[in-house]
């Protein structure tokens, strides 16, 4: 059996799963800002002269959407400057995916070990104590206590932090009391709505996080609801860094809400989740590496060295004192690095940049295999999309082969399912990808498909013969067969529309495809689902995904959270609404496992997975080839290719080291200038 590595999740099923929703307008109020920029007239073109020894140190990044603070779904290249600015977590991360207690943060370290070793009994709770260091300090010079972790998940799942939205505030969600803590009230569930229990006595008991408990000023204990174990990375759930409750608070001037108290505010009254909300995109105080100095939108975000940083789990603390990401268009990022204006380019995918790139003489490389892919994202809760024969038929259009053939020239692998070929399931599966449906261009089928779903008729409510002779496919309800793709404005998105356009006119379906900024794409993707259906004009999205070390794919593409942010598709595949049967198509092109998944949907599968104690890795695998299956044939995404990553750095630097689980960011505590 193979050796499971305690693997992360980036620490965000405590911290919350991402950032927020960012507003295109400025702060609401800009009046009661209390930290107006500390450079308010900054240089406002730090262009470099060619790179020099002495730095700054320039990185380069498609763009950014400005979400600096867990506030519910940043893109990537904002989760960077996060973590820039974040540090001091209790757990961390090795290079090679191992889930590790911070013994640079936690004093106790022999007794969380203990802990970990402990099976409780079912339904059983338990509980961690931590005991952090004493001399750590936020970059303003004030202590980072106990009690700034403790308000670190309080402040992402509090319900008045919600309502400023935060789009996903379900930090803590695995600790007793979460859910009372998340809906502002004590109550309970009720046919899947939460019920406030009207009677209870707040003055006699305030509204809390039971599951939190803070020991003295340098010690906390968090609790596992015993419902939520065995867990196959239990140690996830209970692996906070801190926020800084002093900014946060104002100095105690604002205070967690019950949601009596948040819906009795008046319009123009402050309350905590506002005042947290003007930090977006100006985190006030580092816990990590660098501070944040400045943003220009579209342009760049400049850091400065973090003096009280105490250094990474290692102890490894960064030298280079300013660095600046600045924001470089994906058609001549790899410019930009061989002439010397950006130092490090991460994330190279396709094949002439890479060719490139490896023959000069000035540019290190280092790659790896992908913990993600590349796809066509779908919404599945509305219009054509609902039925999964529309999803098959659009797989069955689109030459993927020769799409990956010509973005990644020899630099990819095409894949038939939601997987990344540096996963550890898929180096060790015996069934993916041999069993799953690889799809093909055959417009036959696509017909077949289209026909079978009731998209057979034509205006006039004649059977569809075809396009020439039909013009688009409709229903029997006389609706039109309407398709919205939005990509982004990129070389991925200007391929990809060749391989979409031509087949989706042949098969009769009147599309829509369009490319903006890949904030606007964002925007329409998280939260298509809070719009009337008649507004929403995209069916599909070209994406990337990228799994962390902690993979659980219950947060990905079960029903719980449909009508959410982490649900991205708005996919439900459950016992109660079954997508579809294919158990009685075995031997048709299928292959089907009674003995592991027998008919068994997402919402099942991903609930079994995530329940195995962290030994049973080889039936993780099993329900993992199981689940695979399913999504091959269920289509909430059209998966594309998984790749290698291409990461360069200029050779004046030296410390350059990246994995799949390591990225820029985390070496960037060991990069130095070459003397």
């Amino acid at each position: 059996m193979k050796k499971f590595l305690f693997l992360l999740l980036s620490l965000t099923l405590v911290l919350g799963l991402a950032a927020c929703r960012r507003d295109d307008d400025p702060d609401p109020d800009p009046d009661p800002d209390p930290d107006p920029d500390p450079d308010p007239d900054p240089d406002p073109d730090p262009d470099p002269d060619p790179v020099s020894q002495k730095g700054p140190l320039y990185i380069g990044t498609p763009e950014f959407s400005g979400e600096f603070i867990n506030w519910g779904t940043s893109s990537s290249y904002d989760i960077a400057i996060r973590d820039l600015v974040q540090g001091q977590g209790v757990v961390a991360v090795t290079d090679e995916g191992e889930f590790v207690i911070n013994e640079n943060v936690v004093v106790n370290v022999s007794e969380v070990e203990a802990k970990m070793a402990v099976e409780v009994d079912e339904g059983v709770d338990k509980t961690y104590r931590w005991e952090i260091r004493d001399d750590m300090k936020w970059s303003d010079g004030e202590s980072i206590t106990a009690e700034d972790y403790i308000f670190a998940i309080k402040m992402q799942s509090a319900y008045s932090v919600s309502q400023a939205g935060h789009a996903n505030p379900n930090a803590g969600i695995d600790l007793v009391g979460h859910d009372a803590w998340r809906q502002g009230c004590y109550g309970e569930w009720d046919e899947g709505a939460w019920v406030c229990d009207d009677d209870h006595d707040y003055t006699a008991d305030p509204l809390d996080f039971k599951g939190l408990e803070l020991v003295d000023d340098f010690t906390f204990e968090l609790t596992i609801d015993g419902s939520e174990l065995p867990y196959f990375y239990e140690l996830a759930m209970v692996g906070a860094g801190p926020q800084p409750k002093h900014i946060y608070t104002n100095d105690g001037e604002f205070d967690f809400l019950t949601r009596d108290e948040h819906d009795a505010l008046g319009d123009d009254d402050m309350h905590i989740g506002e005042w947290i909300s003007q930090y977006i995109s100006k985190p006030p105080v580092s816990s990590g590496p660098y501070v944040f100095d400045h943003y220009e939108r579209d342009q760049f975000v400049r850091l400065k060295l973090n003096p009280h940083f105490n250094g990474d789990y290692r102890g490894h603390k960064a030298a280079i004192e300013t660095v600046v990401i600045r924001v470089v268009p994906s058609a001549t990022d790899i410019e930009h690095l061989l002439n010397g204006e950006i130092h490090i380019l991460t994330g190279v995918v396709e094949g002439d940049k890479i060719n490139r790139a490896l023959e000069a003489d000035h540019i290190q490389g280092i790659y790896f295999d992908r913990i993600g892919f590349g796809g066509l994202f779908f919404h599945t809760d509305f219009g054509p999309m609902l039925d999964y024969r529309v999803r098959q038929a659009i797989a069955y259009m689109v030459n993927r082969e020769e799409f990956v053939s010509v973005f990644l020239e020899g630099y990819g692998t095409l894949i038939n399912a939601p997987l990344g070929i540096g996963q550890w399931m898929y180096q060790e599966s015996t069934r993916v990808p041999d069993e799953l449906i690889s799809y093909y261009p055959d417009m036959d089928k696509v017909h077949q498909l289209l026909d079978e779903a009731g998209w057979d008729k034509d205006e006039d409510g004649n059977d569809w013969v075809d396009k020439a002779t039909s013009g688009y496919r409709y229903n029997a309800d006389g609706e039109v067969l309407y398709l919205g793709w939005l990509g982004t404005e990129t070389d991925y998105s200007d391929i990809l529309s060749v391989y979409l356009t031509g087949p989706m006119e042949e098969a009769g379906i009147d599309f829509f495809a369009r490319q903006a900024g890949f904030d606007v794409l964002l925007d329409n993707y998280y939260f298509a689902y809070e719009m009337d259906e008649e507004d929403r004009d995209y069916h599909m999205f070209n994406l990337g995904m990228g799994y962390t070390a902690l993979y659980d794919p219950y947060y990905f593409y079960h029903s719980d959270w449909l009508g959410t942010t982490g649900n991205t598709s708005q996919f439900e595949d459950s016992p109660d609404a079954p997508m579809a049967d294919f158990s009685e198509q075995v031997g048709q092109g299928f292959s089907w496992d009674p003995t592991v998944d027998d008919g068994m949907t997402v919402d099942e599968l991903t609930e079994t997975m995530r329940l195995l104690p962290a030994s049973e890795s080889d039936q993780f695998l099993e329900y993992w080839d199981a689940l695979m299956l399913r999504m091959n044939r269920l289509l909430p995404v059209l998966p594309l290719y998984s790749n290698q990553y291409y990461q360069f750095c200029n050779t004046q630097l030296e410390g350059f080291h990246m994995t799949g689980f390591w990225d820029w960011q985390d070496t960037i505590v060991d990069l130095r200038f070459v003397e």
